[in-house]
């Protein structure tokens, strides 16, 4: 009897386990699989800076704030990216015990597409530990060599050839700070001074020093000091002082020159003021220039993110417009006609906003994406 039963129960046993038995064979395993590259279109890259950890370069889709993916870097670093927005570097600290001991600075290059670093150059341990600065880390007009600021705390600059991924020299820039390459085809750069001077050097093609050049006095470093973040306007540089005068100058010759200075505040109330870390941004195309603004200004306050960003025509030297925003500290906007403005705040996101020419380049918020760290340093690509 016991053994009838046992039977009877392999039977329903049987009958139960023989669908369950067919799904298992109609069963396929899911493959996984990773993208070789990212979607495609243009993208706005931001450097999420960290000082107790690793850093990373963020890319999202400047249409849509699509996130596609990171880079991953070393601490305290920054960020460039080539014109075509194919490449990404990012000069980064590699810290052995984080807070003591033994550091590596090295340049990493990246396939942006593929979000991989193709290749990696060792750089002297003095690269200067700072905040997101654009003019930290910058490349010769045409690629072929990149700047690296040091800082021990003297001041001197890194020269890196790309191509043979090696270092050249490393040229002392004495009470000078910031690395303004030129636009033309010379390879030389000029640097801002503690005495309201610029200097600018030669750089063999090579990547060997050949020689400085000092400038007049350029501004009043105690009435009326500028930010270290400029911008190309055309073939001449631009600059804003904490108090609202821009100054042009060109590096066409061996020596930087003034071309102008603009008070853009004149007949503004409020003590408004430039104010943040990149706080300025011209729009070729359009032919403005975006300046971030805050009111009540006084010492002390220029890296107060803004609260406003004006539209200011160069040549009418008149302000288009004047948009509220949400306390950009830095900022970065497209080449389009009707330029798209990237915001960075210290919270930290990123807010998309459009300008209306017809309103005189007025912006409206588009769009929002969470970043992490400290994002200073943003750049849009084709």
């Amino acid at each position: 009897m016991v053994q009838l039963d046992k039977l009877a129960l392999c039977a329903v046993l049987a009958v139960v386990a023989a669908p369950a038995m067919a799904q298992q064979a109609d069963f396929k395993p899911e493959t996984l699989t990773v993208k070789e590259t990212i979607d495609p279109g243009p993208n706005v890259l931001v450097y999420q800076q960290e000082w107790k950890g690793a850093g990373s370069i963020a890319v999202f889709g400047k249409d849509d704030l699509a996130f596609k993916g990171l880079m991953a870097s070393g601490s305290m670093g920054q960020m460039l990216v080539s014109p075509d927005g194919k490449t990404a570097y990012s000069q980064s600290t590699f810290m052995k015990r984080i807070t003591y001991g033994d550091i590596e600075h090295v340049v990493q290059v990246y396939d942006v597409a593929k979000l991989t670093p193709v290749k990696e150059v060792s750089l002297p341990a003095k690269a200067a530990m700072t905040l997101g600065y654009q003019p930290m880390f910058q490349a010769s007009a045409d690629g072929k060599f990149l700047y690296v600021q040091n800082g021990t705390p003297a001041a001197s600059v890194t020269v890196v050839d790309v191509a043979k991924g090696s270092v050249t020299a490393e040229i002392p820039t004495p009470g000078c700070w910031g690395i303004y390459p030129s636009a033309a085809g010379a390879y030389k750069f000029s640097t801002i001074c503690g005495t309201g001077i610029f200097q600018t050097y030669a750089v063999t093609a090579d990547g060997a020093p050949a020689g400085k050049t000092d400038s007049a006095r350029i501004f009043d470093v105690n009435s009326d000091p500028i930010f270290i973040s400029g911008v190309r306007v055309g073939g001449d540089l631009l600059f804003a002082s904490f108090n609202g005068t821009l100054y042009r100058l060109s590096d066409a010759e061996a020596a930087v020159k003034t071309v102008e200075t603009i008070k853009i505040t004149d007949g503004v109330d409020g003590k408004w003021a430039p104010g943040g870390y990149a706080m300025m941004g011209y729009a070729e195309k359009a032919g403005v220039l975006f300046v971030a603004m805050h009111p009540d200004a006084g010492n002390g306050s220029h890296k107060n993110p803004a609260e406003e960003i004006w539209a200011y025509d160069l040549k009418a030297k008149k302000i288009l417009s004047r948009s509220a925003v949400e306390h950009v500290a830095s900022f970065a906007i497209s080449a389009d006609e009707a330029p798209v403005l990237f915001g960075l705040t210290e919270d930290p996101k990123m807010i998309r906003y459009t300008s209306d020419p017809k309103a005189g380049f007025a912006l409206t918020k588009t769009g929002e994406a969470k970043v992490t760290g400290f994002p200073f340093v943003a750049q849009v690509t084709p």
